[in-house]
């Protein structure tokens, strides 16, 4: 059975951000029957953005068909997180870029 991975990479930062730079990502691998953040390859992972993770997660889990629909023909997503930015907070509004790897048993994408 192959092995799913959902990588977030941050593609955008309005304002400024203390935790994300760009290029950063947070790695979530599939070990059935839930999904695990990978620490090791993962860059910090803010709990602001959790909340929009994972209602994308379970798409992005799910079957083929599925990521079609929801990424519009695509397959690709874009989410942010839910802070607001200037004037509203100190913290800018980062924009992640979602992509799915599919990993063999051994854990390399195929």
């Amino acid at each position: 059975m192959d092995r799913i991975r959902i990588v977030y990479e941050v593609m955008e930062i309005k304002g400024t951000c203390p935790i994300y730079k760009l290029g950063d990502k947070i790695v979530i691998d599939q070990q059935y029957p839930t999904e695990v953040i990978n620490l090791e390859e993962s860059s910090a992972v803010c709990m602001r953005v959790m909340n929009t993770m994972w209602s994308n997660l379970l798409y992005q889990c799910g079957s083929d068909d599925l990521r079609t629909y929801f990424g519009s023909g695509t397959a690709e997503y874009h989410i942010a997180c839910e802070m607001p930015g200037e004037p509203y907070t100190s913290c800018g509004f980062v924009v992640f870029r979602i992509r799915r790897e599919v990993l063999n048993r051994g854990g390399k994408a195929k």
